[in-house]
């Protein structure tokens, strides 16, 4: 399987967070995130994204201001 296979690229989008208990996933259903991906990731077409800190600049592209002292109050 390549880039060029039908049906494209699949990208999975991560950040160790998520394998956390919280809002974000029910208990800890992602504890072994990304290793249980490695049999998906020997083909050139699926690429793991692994999110950097956002700024609050770009947080605040996508969200309300209002919404930013909840979530750093979350205690994730």
């Amino acid at each position: 399987m390549d880039a060029r296979a039908p049906g494209g690229i699949t990208g999975i989008f991560y950040h160790a967070s998520f394998s956390r208990r919280s809002y974000l996933t029910t208990g800890r259903r992602l504890a072994d995130f990304p290793a249980a991906l490695a049999p998906l990731m020997r083909h050139a077409c699926v690429t793991l994204f692994e999110c950097p800190a956002a700024t609050d600049e770009l947080i605040l592209l996508a969200h309300d201001p209002r919404l930013i002292p909840q979530v750093e109050g979350d205690p994730l």
